[in-house]
């Protein structure tokens, strides 16, 4: 099983969880795309879409040089193509890196776009994760222009400081990093986009436990347990509001384990979170955003926002 020592950590941790990244594999980024483009209360990518069709011309830098573009987390580059059509009416040809942990769904993805755009974009998709991708992002040559949209929100406070720290290493004063963030505060508006009716969100989340089951040889029953979202906030300027999902066991439950050789165990009450850390999904003022570039050693530079005040995209320079 993949990555099974981080997988083991978390279920056997005081704090249950599985991470974040667990849920990404081909079906669950599917079925996070459905849920982030089919529930009519998630706000972020309606957000994200209306601030890259209405502002684009101003998000990308005009530099008299050619940019390649780098896509970190790319999911199916949905949004991505606001900034390739940009840059080709600029350009005229472009060199396209997607970077996505989901190798199927990235060559999928990649493939659709070669298909769409032909000779004029060349892509060289790199299927790792971060840390893997962006070293071998750094061998690329000349001025960068690095999108991180939508991502940023589901690390710890810590890991977002340092997966910019990590981003800036690829940086020279050419390169410029846009990434975006979920700005919104009320509590209301957040729930029904995590909660929907449809449980549209639910079925992305109980992925995490159709291929916990698959890849261990398990048999966890969902039926067993409550599956809740809350919302936490904070207004600490050097801290981040956060959603945490979980399930909790109605009943006190064990499920063998073969892939992992263990038995895995809840007590009634016992929570099993969606990800690490005390949240996810982070919401942020423009002051914690600040602090939290600066923290990476980044200058922001240049923000913008959807006529609503729930997504800004930062645009970021080394100092």
């Amino acid at each position: 099983m993949e990555n099974y020592q981080e997988i083991l950590k978390g279920l056997q941790s005081n704090h249950k969880y599985l991470p974040t990244w667990y849920n990404y594999d081909e079906v669950g980024s599917e079925l996070n795309h459905i849920c982030t483009t089919e529930n009519s209360n998630y706000y972020i990518t309606r957000g994200e879409l209306s601030v890259l069709r209405d502002k684009i011309e101003n998000i990308i830098p005009r530099v008299p040089y050619q940019l390649t573009l780098v896509d970190l987390g790319c999911g199916n580059c949905h949004k991505t193509r606001f900034v390739i059509d940009e840059l080709l009416r600029r350009q005229g040809t472009l060199s396209f890196y997607p970077e996505d942990i989901s190798e199927d769904f990235l060559l999928r993805s990649s493939k659709q776009l070669a298909e769409e755009y032909g000779d004029d974009l060349v892509i060289t998709p790199i299927p790792e994760d971060y840390v893997e991708g962006i070293e071998q992002l750094k061998k690329v040559k000349g001025p960068k222009f690095i999108l991180w949209l939508g991502s940023i929100i589901c690390m710890s406070y810590a890991d977002q400081v340092n997966m910019l720290r990590l981003i800036s290493a690829m940086m020279t004063d050419k390169c410029n990093l846009v990434f975006s963030a979920d700005i919104t505060q009320d509590r209301n508006t957040i729930l029904k986009a995590y909660d929907d009716e449809a449980g549209l969100m639910r079925n992305f989340i109980q992925n995490g436990i159709t291929r916990l089951n698959k890849e261990t040889g398990s048999e966890i029953d969902k039926t067993k347990f409550k599956w809740e979202v809350d919302f936490v906030l904070n207004k600490d300027p050097y801290s981040v509001s956060y959603v945490r999902k979980y399930m909790e066991a109605k009943e006190s439950v064990q499920y063998k384990m073969p892939q992992l050789n263990m038995d895995f165990t809840m007590k009634m009450g016992e929570r099993l979170y969606f990800h690490e850390g005390e949240g996810f999904s982070c919401k942020y003022t423009l002051e914690q955003l600040r602090n939290i570039v600066e923290k990476a050693g980044l200058r922001l530079t240049d923000t913008w926002t959807d006529k609503d005040k729930h997504v800004v995209f930062c645009r970021c320079t080394t100092v």
